[in-house]
């Protein structure tokens, strides 16, 4: 009994002092403006908050004494004391912290900030590399709004089939997550998301990803992915002086050291450099914090202004400071659509250098867990360490009653009946069909979409394409997909169906099976467009498409074998039938040409290029890259990178056999990479070759055919096709290699030039070069303009080669593939 009463006292005595309380208030100015996202810590620890987006804030701690500090970018720092033995409030007024120019010697027409920033320099590298190795917990907050939508915009515009309306104005995006990310130098880096929580959509993951906002003033160059094309420049980068100008605002006193207020700015408008203010302390020439942005002078997509702020404090003692609170907002307009939003970060939990074991990093950068967004309001009320503002408990409330609605089956299959509806529309755009609860849909191409085309094989021809999908929880997929073409020339009926089953969305493992009996271009890349094609027949009288009619089945599988190793095999027997010219309709007929025959090889007669034959064909395929960097979300793996090349080897066989008549071997490689350069921009290249062991029997279709152009429009795949080779003149059954090389310059050049730098016209150069039996060597050089309008690319083309001449042309081409 004694022991039992013991037991109890000390269960008793443990429950009162670790009896949990929260302490709140809110943090404003002296003006009583609040102060958003201000940090709120326990003086000497790394625990603490930040304000909400109104200033409040909220804290929970055992019972017992605090001195709780605040702290706001550009305003002094304030400790108060509270003793917690109860729920309590407290509330605190930031004064505007008193900058005042101090007493330095300073050299003949110099702005003291120089002489400082020289010593930030100096210091850069050191605590660049002070820290080997830490870990930390994160809590990020995104929000985005509408904030207006003009009136042309507003009438394209529809959700669920209802016209836009004020309504749909407000908050669009608002999500929550929280994380633990792990670092090691040089680049090795983890998180793990246990918590996320997206308004309005229960089965969602948050976006928020520390390493996106982890960024370092230390670093000679800042990279924000998706922003812009090329890095952004330090303030503190070891050539700074060369970007910006510098100007001393004060300097103030902070625990003892002197804090330096320094105005930082672009010499010039539109180089890649930031607004703003960086604070620096005095003596240790650290970062203490900054307050800087970014405008649409410096290139920047998707938003006019990136607002970025962090706060740096001491995390180990007063010799290691990391930061504690980032903060990105935004304002667009773009279209006449109007908004802004944030994503502010709440780091805590330091542990600097921990001992990790040489197997916990490897490849997986990120891993959301597969209970994240399964914690509910309960659990985000009582650990949510930053309290939702009034705008935000609206949105939730708002948002996940009617998901919860809009996820019955009679609100599904209403919406579904509305989208349903046949509309005259459909003839020539296609119509869709869907069941939303079931996750089925099912879509045909019209007359436009579908397509209406000419070429003097099969004359006007007409196609429509039909599509089945079943989609499951767990992002398995289904999808039939069948396509019918009819030639009016020739009188060809055509048709194809194929199966595909997305097994395992995380090992991309796919199977398929493809049956068809339809024309195809003899080189499978498909390097005319029929639509090209079809101008050039009925406008110049060229006839560059080129068909056979292929009759088959074929089935195909895919999966990752492990990291950074996919596996692609096929296997596939096909009829195939040599096709001729049966129209020669034109619209204006140039008297100087003739179409030419639908030999590729022989294009000044119409016999026929091969007789009718079968082939048997396996194909094997394996797509390797080392150290490839990817997230795991729940049921699907997402690639990311890696520094290492990407390498494709392949193995092609025609075995002839089953009356298959083709028999040649085909070993092949592909080695390709994109290169950041920093600000000289991106070098990308794409090489290729390939040796057939055995060409015993081949017919045109099996030879490797390059992808050519010989008209204006340039190829969309620049990296991977010629500009002016014809397409099937130095067509192979030997060996091959080709190569090619392109550089963005993402506006080095341009933004040094008056008037042009004003513009988003970036310049790009290429070379390209193809060696073969049939053309012992054949270069190219383009020297483009891209970005034009946002997706326009213009090129100029030199070409050497083909009967030992120099040729030229002009291409346009659309340049956001790359």
């Amino acid at each position: 009994m004694k022991k039992i009463c013991l037991i109890l006292f000390y269960f008793l005595s443990y429950s009162f002092f670790a009896q949990t309380y929260t302490l709140s208030g809110k943090v404003t100015d002296t003006k009583k403006n609040a102060m958003p996202f201000a940090s709120v810590v326990v003086k000497g620890t790394t625990i603490g908050t930040n304000s909400n987006a109104d200033g409040f804030y909220h804290l929970k701690l055992q019972a017992g004494t605090y001195e709780i500090l605040f702290q706001y970018i550009g305003y002094k720092k304030e400790t108060k004391s509270i003793t917690l033995n109860a729920d309590a409030t407290l509330d605190a007024a930031l004064a505007d912290d008193s900058y005042q120019l101090k007493e330095v010697t300073v050299k003949a027409g110099e702005d003291p900030a120089y002489e400082v920033i020289r010593q930030a320099m100096k210091k850069r590298k050191y605590y660049l590399n002070q820290v080997n190795a830490y870990s930390c917990k994160a809590y990020i907050k995104s929000l985005q709004r509408l904030k207006g939508v003009s009136k042309a915009m507003s009438k394209l515009i529809s959700v669920s089939g209802e016209k836009f309306d004020s309504s749909m104005l407000g908050v669009i995006y608002l999500s929550e997550s929280e994380s633990k990310y792990y670092f090691r130098k040089p680049d090795d880096e983890k998180e793990i998301m246990f918590s996320s929580r997206v308004s309005g959509n229960n089965q969602g993951f948050s976006f928020n990803q520390l390493s996106d906002m982890k960024l370092s003033f230390y670093e000679n160059l800042i990279t924000i992915d998706g922003l812009a094309d090329r890095p952004f420049i330090s303030p503190i980068n070891e050539t700074a002086f060369l970007s910006y100008r510098y100007h001393l605002l004060g300097t103030t006193f902070e625990d003892g050291k002197m804090i330096n207020k320094i105005e930082v700015l672009p010499k010039r408008l539109t180089d890649p450099c930031f607004h703003g203010i960086i604070y620096i302390q005095e003596n240790t020439w650290r970062i203490h914090s900054v307050d800087m942005y970014l405008t649409k002078d410096a290139k920047i997509n998707f938003v006019d202004t990136l607002f970025i702020k962090q706060l740096h404090a001491p995390v180990l003692g007063d010799s290691i400071w990391m930061p504690i609170n980032l903060n990105f907002g935004f304002h667009f307009n773009f279209l006449g659509i109007k908004g802004d939003g944030y994503s502010n970060a709440m780091l805590s939990g330091y542990e600097i250098n921990p001992d990790f074991s040489k197997k916990f990093f490897k490849n997986e950068v990120l891993k959301v867990e597969d209970q994240a967004n399964k914690k509910d309001t309960a659990y985000w009320k009582e650990n949510r360490p930053v309290p939702l503002t009034a705008e935000e408990v609206v949105d939730y409330h708002k948002k996940d009653s009617t998901a919860k609605r809009k996820d019955s089956k009679e609100y599904k299959d209403s919406i579904d009946h509305k989208a349903n509806r046949f509309k005259p529309g459909a003839l020539l755009l296609g119509y869709h069909y869907q069941n939303t609860f079931k996750k089925t849909n099912f879509s045909t191409t019209g007359l436009i979409n579908g397509g209406v085309q000419y070429n003097t094989v099969e004359g006007i021809n007409s196609s429509m394409n039909l599509n089945y999908e079943k989609r499951y929880e767990d992002f398995r997929r289904q999808e039939i997909a069948g396509t019918v073409r009819y030639g009016f020339s020739n009188y060809l009926w055509g048709g194809k169906l194929s199966y595909t089953y997305l097994q395992k969305p995380e090992k991309f493992q796919r199977f398929g099976v493809v049956l068809q009996s339809m024309v195809e271009q003899y080189n499978a890349n498909n390097p005319i467009s029929p639509i090209m094609n079809s101008a050039y027949t009925l406008l110049a009288n060229d006839n560059y498409l080129k068909l056979y009619k292929k009759t088959s089945a074929q089935v195909n599988y895919r999966r990752e074998l492990f990291n950074g190793l996919i596996l692609s095999a096929s296997a596939e027997y096909a009829e195939r039938d040599a096709l001729k010219n049966t129209s020669n309709y034109l619209w204006i007929d140039d008297k100087s040409k003739l179409f030419t025959s639908n030999d590729p090889l022989h294009p000044s007669t119409d016999n026929l290029l091969f007789k009718t034959n079968n082939a048997f064909i396996v194909d094997v395929n394996f797509r390797i890259r080392f150290k490839e960097k990817y997230y795991t979300v729940p049921h699907r793996k997402i690639i990311t990178g890696s520094k290492y090349p990407r390498i494709n080897i392949g193995y092609t066989k025609a075995i002839p056999t089953l009356n298959a008549t083709a028999n040649y071997d085909l070993v092949k490689i592909n080695i390709q990479d994109d290169i950041k350069l920093g600000l000289f921009g991106t070098f990308a290249y794409r090489a290729n070759a390939g040796y057939f062991i055995n060409n015993t029997t081949m017919y045109f279709m099996d030879y490797k055919s390059f992808n050519g152009n010989q008209t204006i429009l340039a190829n969309r795949d620049y990296l991977n096709s010629f500009k002016l080779l014809p397409y099937y003149m130095y067509s192979t059954n030997k060996e091959y290699i080709e190569l090619h090389a392109e550089h963005h310059f993402n506006g080095f050049i341009f933004n040094k030039i008056p008037l042009l730098k004003k513009t988003k016209i970036q310049e790009v150069i290429g070379g390209h070069a193809l060696f073969n039996d049939k053309l012992s060597n054949y270069y190219e050089v383009n020297f483009g303009l891209e970005n034009i309008f946002k997706v326009v690319r213009f090129d100029y083309v030199l070409a050497y080669g083909i009967q030992g001449k120099v040729t030229n042309g002009f291409l346009v081409g659309l340049g956001f593939d790359f």
